[in-house]
């Protein structure tokens, strides 16, 4: 893979092409969740901005949700390519 620059990730599509990762974090119930970016892109489609804001109306913490604490309340934290 050929890196281009200036480097940007902002679609799941492009942070599944260079190979980064990304972690979820529910500041409320310190729940910590690894996201598996492929099946991000394949739900949501590759063109989906992945930065916070647009995270955080489709991902949401599910035990919170269940226990009806806010859900969204979440950290996203992106890995580098290993």
């Amino acid at each position: 893979m050929t890196m281009k620059f200036p480097f940007v990730e902002d679609t799941l599509g492009k942070k599944l092409e260079a190979g980064t990762g990304m972690s979820v974090d529910c500041l409320t119930c310190r729940r910590h969740v690894v996201l598996d970016v492929a099946s991000l892109v394949e739900r949501l489609g590759p063109d989906q901005p992945c930065l916070h804001w647009d995270l955080v109306k489709v991902i949401f913490c599910h035990e919170c949700r269940r226990a009806g604490r806010d859900d969204r309340n979440l950290q996203f934290t992106n890995h580098a390519a290993t």
